[in-house]
């Protein structure tokens, strides 16, 4: 029997990425700035969560990178006096950081499905964003629309119990059939079941990956990224293009789960177990915390227990998650009614196309006029959406044009 307490969310509203109240005045940062950054240290996250104990606003902190950039170096340079010498800031200039920036980009314009994310990008999820340690810049694939929705992560064991499986994939399907994204970390066991639950009822989910984006692991869930991605979801990492792929990346990528999401249910954990590490992440950044428990016996339930005992809710169906993300759910709706919606994907493609220059200042010269729509743009250059996608990419990453929450794009100006 249906629980009258718990409303269906299957018309529940996007929430989006960044309510309209709580986006920067001042103008992102261009997606080369971020990937620039990016390159030249392993630990940018870190460098970047320093800066932001004095200067919280992402596009402050893009401008810093930029005025550094372009010959400006004492911002910077002060903001990390305690992390880098000036030896080391001006790795942001080698050769090598070049090479690997100009390969991010060709990456970004080789499939209409991939995607470069700055922190202070418009799509960049606000979630994610206000977390300590944010990731400075996303790799994704996929359909940028599903940072949008409200989302809950489901996570598990990689050898996890049948009837865990089980209930996880029920779970999945049911939160998914409601309007909810399903996040998870595309492992073997509970993590597949989640995605796998999403994928049933033709939800949307978004695969959380240690590895470089263009790596799948594990190689047997090739097929599952791709049905992901082609469902409308997303892949996300934060580790370069054929960056080698080290242990500590996948508890470090948890907290990127649990970051996207509302909240976060543990469906089966040992203890110690490296899931636990999402729970973890989860209560640092003020996330519900859920768990289900199991045989008292098993060892494969102790981490669960171990939540509940600290306060985690106790999950047995739908429902209880509802009631757990009652208010989280609440406030996303409300952010989602004070910003605009989108469901525009900002895809890229690398079609050959002549007369690159013409096309390019075409495109200026009709944003010049005002904000565009691709359709709009379309009309203006003549040639097919692959191929405008193509240049709109570009012209992002080199910082000419800007893409707006509502779908549109404006000319960028300094």
């Amino acid at each position: 029997m249906e629980d009258t307490n718990s409303s269906s969310l299957s018309n529940l509203p996007r929430s989006s990425a960044c309510s309209s109240a709580d986006k920067p005045t001042h103008l992102p940062t261009p997606t080369s700035t971020w990937l620039t950054f990016s390159q030249a240290f392993d630990a940018s996250a870190r460098h970047c969560q320093h800066i932001r104990q004095a200067q919280p606003n992402a596009v402050a902190i893009g401008s810093l990178i930029t005025d550094y950039l372009a010959g400006q170096r004492t911002g910077l340079a002060e903001a990390l006096r305690t992390k880098l010498n000036d030896s080391q800031l001006a790795e942001l200039e080698s050769e090598r950081v070049k090479r690997k920036v100009e390969e991010a980009r060709r990456w970004s314009t080789s499939n209409p499905h991939h995607h470069l994310i700055g922190l202070d990008h418009p799509a960049y999820p606000l979630q994610l964003q206000e977390t300590i340690n944010a990731p400075v810049l996303l790799y994704a694939k996929g359909n940028l629309a599903a940072f949008t929705q409200p989302a809950l992560a489901i996570v598990g064991s990689r050898k996890a119990s049948k009837l865990s499986i089980d209930l996880t994939y029920r779970l999945a399907a049911a939160m998914a059939a409601r309007g909810v994204t399903i996040v998870s970390g595309l492992a073997r066991g509970i993590d597949a079941a989640a995605h796998e639950g999403a994928l049933s009822v033709g939800g949307r989910t978004i695969a959380v990956a240690a590895t470089s984006p263009d790596i799948v692991y594990p190689r047997q869930h090739q097929a599952l990224e791709q049905r992901i991605i082609n469902n409308g979801g997303l892949v996300v990492t934060e580790y370069s293009l054929r960056s080698k792929t080290l242990r500590w990346h996948f508890p470090r990528r948890n907290r990127i789960i649990s970051g996207l999401s509302l909240g976060v249910l543990v469906a089966e954990a040992a203890l110690p177990s490296g899931t636990l590490t999402t729970a973890n992440h989860a209560i640092e950044q003020g996330r519900e915390v859920m768990a289900i428990p199991g045989n008292v016996v098993n060892e494969q339930f102790r981490g669960c227990h171990s939540l509940i005992k600290q306060g985690a809710t106790l999950v047995e169906d739908e429902h209880d998650i509802l009631d757990a993300l009652a208010w989280p759910l609440l406030r996303s709706i409300e952010n989602h009614d004070s910003a605009p919606q989108t469901d525009l994907d900002l895809s890229l493609s690398t079609e050959s196309t002549p007369a690159t220059d013409a096309i390019e200042a075409q495109i200026l010269s009709a944003l010049r006029e005002a904000p565009a729509s691709i359709d709009e743009l379309m009309t203006h250059t003549q040639i097919t959406i692959a191929e405008l996608g193509t240049y709109l990419g570009m012209l992002e990453i080199d910082g000419k044009i800007i893409a707006s929450s509502n779908g549109r794009y404006n000319l960028r100006l300094n």
